[in-house]
């Protein structure tokens, strides 16, 4: 038996992104000094491919994969495409075994990076659960990538949920980029309608990419025609504390390989 773990990242046309995702990668490869092949595959827009990935695990003398996707949220990418492309690597290897992972889900250290990202933006930091009363006439909007999976979107709720519980804020709200609603245009629009006159957006993204360049020139328009002052806060990225949940994530699936 000889073990590899393959990570599967979504992919970005802007290859910075595609940077940001290796070179976390190859931090989180150190946390598994004794597994020697460990491999990136993506599951679009850029190479290598997940079967390709795989052929270089194989070539390297894997006989057991463990795959984990980076990503935040468990959608058709995570429930569908890869296991697709987990197929198709099985019908070329047959005497390979493969075991799949979870995307990150909803963690405490992810709710903890959201918490940093605003005060980053300008929030006022606290150590503490607020009270009711400690809470700043401000509003988040948490925008996500979006998905017609309710799962998905169910998941970024009760995170923006999670993350108005930790920070000193009076509302919180969530919108997509794509795929489902509300919208980007929508989710501003509801937050503009509130009592806040200050609005940090957090995208609920792990890399640059197109879908980060627009929302960054959709606020700077809505600066320009609105009496409301639209902040807009880092993406998550890949932070290096988010390397102890991937680092857990692939935990759990090398555990399945025995």
């Amino acid at each position: 038996m000889k073990t590899a773990i393959l990570y599967v990242g979504h992919g970005s046309r802007v290859e910075a992104g595609n940077q940001e995702l290796l070179s976390f990668i190859e931090k989180t490869k150190t946390q598994f000094p004794d597994i020697p092949i460990q491999e990136t595959g993506f599951i679009e827009l850029t190479s290598p491919t997940i079967v390709e990935a795989v052929r270089a695990c194989v070539d390297q003398g894997a006989t057991h994969i463990a795959v984990v996707p980076v990503l935040l949220l468990t959608a058709q990418h995570a429930k569908e495409d890869i296991p697709e492309e987990i197929e198709k690597a099985q019908k070329q290897f047959p005497h390979v075994h493969f075991a799949y992972g979870k995307p990150f889900g909803i963690e405490p250290t992810i709710i903890d990076l959201i918490k940093q990202r605003v005060e980053e933006a300008g929030l006022k930091s606290v150590n503490h659960r607020p009270a009711f009363e400690e809470r700043e006439e401000v509003t988040l909007v948490l925008v996500g990538r979006g998905s017609s999976d309710p799962e998905q979107t169910s998941d970024l709720f009760k995170i923006a949920r999670l993350a108005w519980e930790q920070t000193p804020i009076k509302d919180v709200e969530v919108c997509f980029i794509a795929a489902t609603h509300p919208t980007i245009d929508e989710g501003l629009e509801k937050a503009a309608r509130l009592k806040a006159d200050t609005i940090y957006v957090i995208p609920y993204l792990l890399f640059t990419g197109v879908l980060m360049k627009g929302l960054e020139k959709q606020l700077a328009e809505l600066n320009q025609r609105s009496d409301k002052i639209f902040i807009l806060g880092d993406y998550l990225g890949f932070d290096d504390h988010l390397i102890e949940v991937l680092k857990k994530r692939t935990v759990e699936v090398l555990a399945k390989l025995g």
